[in-house]
């Protein structure tokens, strides 16, 4: 019996085991929560800050708790609740967070499900994420009477803002740092810069396996799908020149869509999310001056309102 057949079936065998096995190595890359210990979210706190501020816990409609800070200004109605970028942690975005308090802001930052400060969840890479931000902005809503609101994203957190702003037009202004256009496009993008394969066949795989393990679909993640729910409220998108994880493209494209009044400010050779980095008092001026005049923030001696062609390049 001539068995040649069994070759070619072993080789097809063995590239599906292959496809099958870096779908799962991608899979448990992107969407793994961070373990950590409890006491990670505690080991910096506003407390080290010497900020005004309140611990709460939160909880989305699919049932996560996640915890938040609160760093007040009395008498101020302008909130500005931030977002992290992927695996976030209300930790991560403090120095900003500080940095906006002291201008006169009331700002809230959050912990995202499945990280450390929050319990349950698998992280969805903004899909379902856009429930802590939702939560978050009616605490913000309840805390202060007549919140004037604000978000401020980083990476996946400046997607998940467009995504829930385009369906709440009670959020005034919006600054989004390193946001994805499309969350497949980036994905498909990721894998063939860092696997040298086509992207769209195992991007197809992964969002099967998300959606059967968490009811997520990626397609429900492509902010500029969105924009026409954003207008006519402004939008400052930010970007570095040498991001490799998101491409300056993305932001690009965003603004180009967009049909309400935008900037874009693209900080040259800084990497992913990494604007802050390259210049914090500029970073704190141009974000602080872009939210004093969309939400009514009076001008102080401590805001220097930057212009909004400001080194912009």
């Amino acid at each position: 019996m001539n068995h040649d057949w069994l070759v070619p079936l072993g080789v097809l065998a063995l590239l599906a085991a292959l496809y099958l096995g870096l779908c799962a190595q991608f899979h448990r890359r992107l969407w793994r929560s961070e373990r950590g210990l409890t006491q990670d979210d505690f080991r910096f706190t506003p407390f080290e800050f010497q900020v005004d501020h309140e611990d709460v816990e939160l909880s989305t409609p699919d049932g996560v708790r996640f915890g938040a800070w609160f760093l007040r200004q009395p008498g101020h109605q302008q909130v500005i609740v931030l977002s992290s970028p992927r695996r976030g942690r209300r930790q991560d975005s403090l120095g900003i967070a500080v940095a906006l308090w002291r201008k006169g802001f009331n700002v809230l930052c959050y912990s995202y499900r499945g990280m450390p400060g929050s319990q349950g969840g698998r992280s969805t890479l903004g899909v379902h994420e856009v429930q802590e931000l939702g939560a978050a902005i009616a605490f913000a809503r309840r805390r202060v009477r007549g919140a004037r609101i604000g978000l401020l994203g980083y990476s996946m957190g400046a997607s998940v803002s467009l995504l829930v702003a385009a369906g709440d037009p009670a959020v005034e202004a919006l600054v989004l740092d390193s946001p994805f256009a499309d969350l497949r496009r980036v994905l498909v993008e990721t894998v063939r810069g860092t696997l040298g394969l086509p992207g769209r066949p195992l991007v197809a795989v992964l969002g099967l396996w998300l959606r059967l393990r968490t009811g997520a679909r990626l397609v429900d993640a492509s902010p500029i799908s969105v924009l026409s729910g954003l207008e006519p409220r402004p939008l400052f998108f930010i970007h570095g020149g040498a991001d490799a994880v998101t491409g300056v493209r993305h932001a690009r494209d965003l603004y180009d869509a967009y049909r309400g009044p935008r900037e874009i400010w693209v900080v040259p050779g800084a990497g992913h999310a990494a604007a802050y980095f390259d210049d914090r008092q500029l970073y704190v001026e141009r974000v602080a001056g872009f939210f004093a005049r969309h939400l009514g923030l009076s001008q102080k001696s401590s805001l220097r309102l930057v212009e909004e062609d400001e080194e912009v390049s």
